[in-house]
């Protein structure tokens, strides 16, 4: 999967060449940097767990986020091998430290949507908070060109997918 799809391409190229902003330099990296090793939905689950209400939750987010984690580095990740946006395409520069696992799919992506997926399922009102951010972590790793816009959209599925399936699967012990 070392090859860069032209849309995926036109997308890295547009954002690097239209996208610049002093304010999203800052902000981005701070947004993206919430999700780095699920350490957000991580102290999510541990404050759900305190919770009486949403203690079962919390075990199966942590459990989906496994899940996760081991699809996405240890399956997906090295299956690809995808090369990253800046390693790949002539003008592309990183906006942060530049990770150096493959790029397909966004494993910070994917974790965030396993959580908002179990959080959703637990309480929608949370849930669609924890979609929003999804959202812009999945948004920032692009805008970071850490990630092409199909890592991210690949992730997102998956990790939504993940998360319903933890739900129907662990959601009866």
């Amino acid at each position: 999967m070392n090859r860069v799809s032209k849309q995926d391409k036109l997308v890295m190229q547009f954002l690097q060449e239209n996208f610049d902003s002093r304010f999203l330099d800052k902000v981005m990296p701070r947004i993206s940097a919430t999700a780095n090793a699920g350490l957000v939905w991580i102290l999510i689950a541990c404050i759900m767990f305190m919770s009486n209400k949403y203690k079962d939750t919390s075990k199966i987010l942590i459990k989906a986020l496994l899940i996760s984690t081991f699809v996405c580095n240890v399956v997906l990740k090295p299956l690809f091998g995808r090369v990253r946006p800046f390693d790949a395409i002539e003008g592309i520069e990183s906006k942060i430290k530049e990770p150096h696992d493959g790029s397909f799919p966004s494993g910070h992506t994917m974790a965030s949507f396993v959580a908002a997926m179990v959080i959703f399922c637990a309480n929608p009102i949370l849930g669609l908070i924890a979609f929003c951010l999804a959202f812009f972590i999945g948004l920032s790793r692009l805008y970071l060109l850490v990630h092409y816009p199909s890592d991210i959209i690949v992730g997102s599925w998956l990790g939504a997918f993940i998360g319903a399936l933890s739900i129907f699967r662990f959601g009866k012990d």
